[in-house]
């Protein structure tokens, strides 16, 4: 697509600015003290806070989502179904869960 813009009463919209030259460092090369430098660290307790809200959120989904888990013998179940070819899922139930309708 070619665009061609014309001016009615200016000869030139914009004037032309000369592009800016790159200066080369006077020493030839460049300080590490040229340059800002921002360190940003977490103290230890706000680490500790951290650790301590995500095991408090585990442990609240685990209570509410039934915290269980499966026993033993349904592991047992379903992996002898699955190495038979006899397990099908129901991907209605899987992802009615994934999202708490179920």
């Amino acid at each position: 697509m070619n665009v061609t813009f014309k001016t009615m009463n200016s000869p030139a919209y914009r004037t032309s600015v000369p592009a800016q030259r790159k200066r080369a460092p006077q020493s030839g090369m460049t300080k590490a003290a040229d340059y800002d430098t921002v360190d940003i660290k977490r103290t230890r307790a706000a680490q500790d806070d951290d650790e301590s809200f995500a095991r408090l959120l585990a442990r609240k989904v685990t209570a509410q989502i039934g915290g269980g888990g499966a026993s033993p013998e349904r592991v047992q179940e379903l992996g002898r179904r699955i190495a038979d070819g006899t397990y099908q899922p129901d991907a209605q139930r899987i992802a009615g869960r994934m999202l708490g309708l179920s």
